[in-house]
């Protein structure tokens, strides 16, 4: 019996060791759940700091193009006027008086545009029969042609400008186009 007591005692603090062993096991493994959920905690602050970051660099870069476009419409309200400027500056006359009115009117519109070259508005520069580019030239016309090139500019209506680097009035134009003969077409209307 007594052997079988010292075999309960041992089995006592055996499983008195196991327990503290347990225990310790837990603690640990409590404790690496406690710094995972730190780290989880910290890697969200970070994200959310970068994100912010980020922001802030977006809205920093955002307001400097909308400071450097801030002046954009009132420069393209001012292109209206300055266009009845130029219709007027083109009137022909032989009255000595409406001469000297034309003169001072030409020097306050040189002034104005020489004012928004300062700032940046730039005259798209365009001759006819250059190639016609969506980016810069608005169709007014599109007009049919059966010889020549397609999509060649034929008439400029109206100026067009850059402000800074940036389309603020596209060229307004008549385009060619050529037409397309199709030869069914042709045969189908002779047989008709």
């Amino acid at each position: 019996m007594e052997n079988e007591k010292l075999t309960v005692e041992e089995k006592t603090v055996e499983t008195a060791t196991c327990t503290e062993q347990v225990e310790v096991l837990d603690e640990k493994d409590i404790k690496i759940n406690e710094l995972q959920e730190l780290v989880n905690k910290i890697s969200g602050e970070i994200d959310n700091i970068k994100r912010s970051a980020a922001d802030a660099i977006n809205r920093s870069r955002q307001m400097e193009v909308d400071k450097k476009y801030a002046s954009s419409d009132l420069v393209r309200k001012l292109l209206v006027p300055l266009s009845y400027f130029e219709g007027a500056l083109k009137m022909k006359t032989e009255d000595a008086n409406l001469i000297n009115f034309l003169k001072g009117f030409e020097m306050i519109y040189n002034l104005i545009l020489d004012q928004l070259h300062s700032e940046g508005l730039k005259e798209i520069q365009v001759k006819i029969n250059d190639n016609y580019n969506p980016h810069v030239h608005e169709v007014m016309e599109l007009v049919e042609v059966s010889d020549g090139e397609s999509e060649k500019i034929l008439e400029i209506f109206q100026k067009g400008f850059y402000y800074k680097d940036r389309v603020i009035q596209p060229v307004k134009v008549k385009v060619s186009k050529v037409i397309v003969e199709n030869k069914e077409e042709d045969i189908i209307k002779e047989e008709n």
